[in-house]
């Protein structure tokens, strides 16, 4: 029980009455309470007994009044009141010990009126007011450490909701296993250690269902979520879509500082969204990934979206939460990372199925016996897709019967294997629904590859196309909508999106087919129909006939691609792509280099390799070149090949000078970028045979010619004849007319000439170079020149015996920098990157010179730049054999050169592990026999040599 001691003033006999009766209350209720009263004359003195009682008691009393406060404050008269005083400096002290931290003084008043005599250093405790009815109570439950209710326990926090943007749609049915992936989602969200999951299966398989089904169980769970469907831009794996309508909503989601047109690359934009992600501790789903993948035959899934890239490389390395992708071929750049899970989903367990089937209960139940129940479902290859077509079909139109399944015609056609099942059930519909207002509305949505408005439909019902929506009013449709959203279950909603119609891509894709080829005139006259309404919208919305930003021109991109889906591809490129969208040669989209490419490549019956029949030669030349212009600067240099080929034959064909002369010499420098020396100089020939022959008397042509023939040579390892025909090329130039006319070789020629000179040692020449081609650039502002010159400057500063090195980064330091303002990544940045690189080992700075190998790797080796892969590989070994050489620079190095690895991910997805020291020479041994590139012949020689390898 607690222990009290009361500290009063004597005001009164009245008073001490009050106090006593408190005190004897208090004992009386069992709590160890002690006045002045009970002992008037203790042995130890009146001094010591009040010091003693307030530092054994676990409360004081403190009895307020203004006398009592007078003299707690030494303001009473001399002589009077020395008991109080002595206390209230008990009092005082004990509370400065404890820095005014109070677990023992009470204040109690006999009074309201006395709240006023507080003291002031315990006016903001409690206090008692025992006038007041339950003031007794409640000082006596204070005593008792009873005061407070009891605290419940700590609940789970509340949820709020931080972020929420779902573009998944709604699937109708239940799911039907799946426990073990629902486990690895529930178990990698809550892992730290995993960033990524990607589930990897064919289309129909019940990947978006899965996801759609764990995200809505987990509703009260995810905080921040992003959710986008890239099926809603076309589900095609051939296609060749734009990842800005997600990076748009990412934004706006995130509530970002910046506007999509605010970011100078690819790279800095999916880095930004990665930061933010990170930020805002936010879930991200992509669901059907694959348009963004090179998914054609014999291709690794790569993907060919930068940003994109950029984005999933920054969340494999850290992410405060989770991105879920799915995808119908493997990530390569995913592909054995630590922190990534991949898990390929297959097809339906057999009771699955089963279950599936029977979950189909009107009008009629889905029955049966269950070997005929197991037979139907491996039938139709235990597709999920498949089997809820046909569990509804059973259900609506074959008396639920299983056996019934046989009355289904075989699939007229070819179709894929896989999807094959999906599609029969959807053929038996097609009959089934034949000359109803639901098979019209399914053709409809076969006109798009993504979720449609209302609105946009209602134009075509108002268009009254015969044979397609003539004669059928809104109400019907809007019937027809609800019947195949609920009695068919061939279309899926989105929340919160009551005007979007949409269906499964597979859907859209079958019905789609199927109205443009035995429909032919419907198919076209709704595609017109769209573009007239298309391209009035920016006018109607905007009033601009000339939109200025990305999201003004949507518009006009969706005008261009069903412009040419109706078959008027030369109209849909001159008056919408060339004049609307790039306004003319001021080449409006050159700094979106995706968007111009998912364009371009509307005007390709396939894409990249056959070009429509409707367009006219010199358009599809033009179109080739900028096509191929455009892949090689996305880091997709193979693809342009067979383009710019064709452009090349174009010029040949019409004796175009001009565009041989610029075809040719960009067709050399991708085969050299890729490895392809041989063909390279084949081309170099050919081009100088070609000059030769028609006795050419443009000096620039004849520049051009010699440079990408001697720079071929060079990389080929023929030093003499390289450098023979370097100085040809710069008689040409010192000997050409004109009063400003530069006397040395510029430009890309010049920086091709320089690194001949730099490999010759030739310093003070090849520093003499870059300094006029800086120069020049730079009067004329050049920024592309500049940064060659840059670059060049750079690595001989470094290099060179009296060289710079303040000078060398800083030229180095500018070029790169000014090339990630560019968006140019497609060949130069890497030699910055690995000048640079460079320059920080032998300056010591090892992690530095480590980050730009990195980088200089992440360009060249999903672009397959085979070059630039083997100076990777050389500048790495020869960062390992440093930092073996300077153990005291890095903790994981050993004296015995036993560390012969850089703690880095960069090995060959396909053989997972960190290359060794061994590995990187090897593996440029490898790539120069490939490739023929001698010209690094002697490093290699040297670097196994400081390696104890054979050479």
């Amino acid at each position: 029980m607690s222990k009290v001691f009361i500290s009063y003033s004597h005001d009164s006999d009245t008073h001490r009455e009050q106090v006593l009766a408190l005190s004897n209350h208090l004992r009386g209720d069992g709590v160890d309470c002690w006045i002045d009263q009970y002992e008037p004359a203790p042995p130890e003195g009146w001094p010591r007994k009040m010091d003693r009682g307030i530092r054994e008691a676990d409360f004081v009393l403190m009895v307020c009044t203004e006398i009592y406060l007078k003299r707690l404050q030494l303001e009473e008269e001399e002589g009077k009141g020395l008991g109080v005083a002595w206390e209230g400096s008990l009092i005082y002290n004990t509370l400065y010990r404890d820095r005014t931290l109070n677990h023992k003084f009470i204040p109690v008043l006999f009074s309201s009126d006395d709240k006023a005599f507080i003291p002031t250093i315990l006016f903001g405790n409690s206090h008692y007011d025992l006038s007041l009815p339950r003031g007794y109570d409640h000082l006596y439950r204070h005593l008792r450490g009873e005061l407070g209710e009891t605290m419940p326990p700590l609940g789970k926090k509340r949820f709020v909701r931080t972020i929420h943007s779902d573009a998944l749609p709604t699937v109708e049915g239940e799911l039907f296993g799946r426990k073990d992936e629902l486990a690895l989602l529930d178990e990698a969200l809550l892992d730290a250690d995993t960033h990524v999951v990607q589930f990897v299966a064919s289309g129909g398989t019940g990947k978006t269902k899965l996801l759609r089904h764990w995200l809505d169980d987990n509703h009260d769970k995810i905080e921040a979520l992003i959710a986008w469907s890239f099926y809603s831009q076309g589900s095609s794996e051939d296609k060749q879509i734009s990842a800005t309508p997600f990076f748009i909503q990412a934004l706006k989601s995130l509530r970002a500082d910046k506007d999509i047109s605010d970011f100078n690359t690819e790279e800095e934009k999916g880095e930004y969204i990665a930061d933010l992600l990170r930020e805002r501790r936010c879930l991200l789903v992509l669901d059907g990934l694959e348009p963004l993948q090179q998914v054609g035959r014999g291709m690794r899934g790569e993907l060919k979206d930068r940003a994109i890239r950029k984005m999933l490389r920054c969340l494999m390395g850290d992410h405060s939460s989770l991105c879920i992708i799915t995808t119908r071929l493997p990530v390569r750049e995913l592909k054995g990372r630590r922190r990534v899970v991949q898990h390929d989903l297959q097809n339906l367990a057999p009771e699955d199925g089963v279950a599936l089937l029977r979950s189909f209960t009107e009008p009629y139940p889905v029955h049966g016996r269950d070997v005929d129940m197991l037979a139907a479902v491996e039938e139709y290859g235990r597709h999920a897709l498949a089997l809820h077509l046909l569990g509804n079909a059973l259900a609506t139109y074959l008396d639920g019967d299983v056996r019934k399944r046989d009355t289904l015609g075989e699939l007229i056609g070819d179709y894929d294997d896989v999807e094959r099942h999906a599609f029969k059930v959807m053929q038996a519909y097609e009959q089934w629904l034949e000359g109803t207002v639901e098979l019209k509305l399914l053709y409809l949505l076969g006109l798009f590859d993504h979720p449609v408005e209302q609105d946009v439909l209602e134009v075509l019902w108002e268009a009254g196309i015969p044979g397609l929506t003539e004669g059928v009013d809104k109400k019907a449709w809007l019937v027809a909508r609800r019947d195949l959203l609920g009695k068919f279950q061939m279309m899926s909603e989105h929340e919160g999106r009551d005007d979007l119609f949409d269906c499964h891509p597979l859907i859209r894709e079958y019905f789609g087919r199927q109205l443009q080829e035995n429909e032919g005139e419907a198919w076209r006259q709704a595609h017109t129909v769209l573009y007239e309404y298309y391209k009035g919208l920016p006018e109607k919305l905007w009033g601009k006939y000339l939109p200025d930003t990305l999201e003004e021109m949507q518009p006009l991109f969706r005008a261009v691609v069903h412009g040419c889906l109706a078959g008027d591809m030369s109209e849909s490129f001159h008056e919408i792509y060339f004049m609307r969208i790039e306004r003319g040669t001021k080449i409006y989209l050159k700094n979106q280099p995706t968007e111009r490419l998912q364009l371009l490549s509307l005007f390709f019956e396939v894409a990249w390799s056959q070009f429509s029949s409707k367009l006219d030669p010199a358009t599809s030349s033009v179109i080739a070149e900028w096509s191929g212009m455009e892949l090689w600067r996305l880091g997709r240099p193979r693809e342009s090949i067979p383009l710019l080929t064709s452009r090349l034959d174009f010029g040949y064909k019409h004796q175009n000078h001009d565009i041989i002369v610029g075809i040719t010499t960009n067709l050399v420098e991708i085969y050299n970028c890729l490895g392809f020396l041989k063909k390279a100089i084949s081309l170099a020939n050919a081009f100088d045979s070609y000059l030769g022959g028609i006795k050419y008397e443009i000096d620039f042509k004849n520049i051009t010619a010699l440079c990408s023939k001697a720079e071929t040579l060079h990389k080929l390892g023929k030093h003499k004849e390289s450098q023979a025909l370097f100085e040809a090329a710069s008689g040409i130039q010192a000997n050409r007319e004109g009063k400003d006319r530069p006397k040395e070789l510029l430009s890309f020629q010049g920086f091709q000439y320089c690194q001949l000179l730099i490999d010759l040692r030739q310093y003070e020449e090849a520093y003499s170079l870059s300094k006029s081609i800086i120069s020049i650039a730079s009067n004329h502002r050049d920024h592309n020149d500049a940064c060659l010159g840059a670059i060049c400057a750079g690595a001989i500063l470094t290099r060179a015996p009296y060289g710079n090195r303040r000078a060398a980064i800083e030229q180095l330091n500018f070029s790169i920098d000014t090339f990630k303002l560019l968006d140019q990544s497609h060949d130069w940045w890497p030699y910055a990157l690995i000048y640079r690189s460079e320059y920080f080992r032998c300056d010591f700075n090892y992690e530095a010179a480590k980050n730009d190998l990195l980088e200089t790797y992440e360009i060249a080796e999903p672009s397959g730049m085979r070059l630039h892969l083997t100076d990777y590989h050389l500048e790495m070994a020869r960062l390992i054999l440093a930092i073996e050489a300077d153990p005291d620079q890095y903790k994981e190095a050993t004296p015995d050169r036993e560390q012969r690895t850089l703690p880095t991910e960069l090995a060959d997805p396909d053989e997972p592990g960190i290359l060794t020291l061994e590995g990187h020479i090897q593996a440029a041994d490898k790539l120069i026999q490939d490739t023929g590139y001698h010209r690094r012949d002697a490093e290699l020689a040297e670097l196994k040599q400081q390696a104890g390898m054979s050479c």
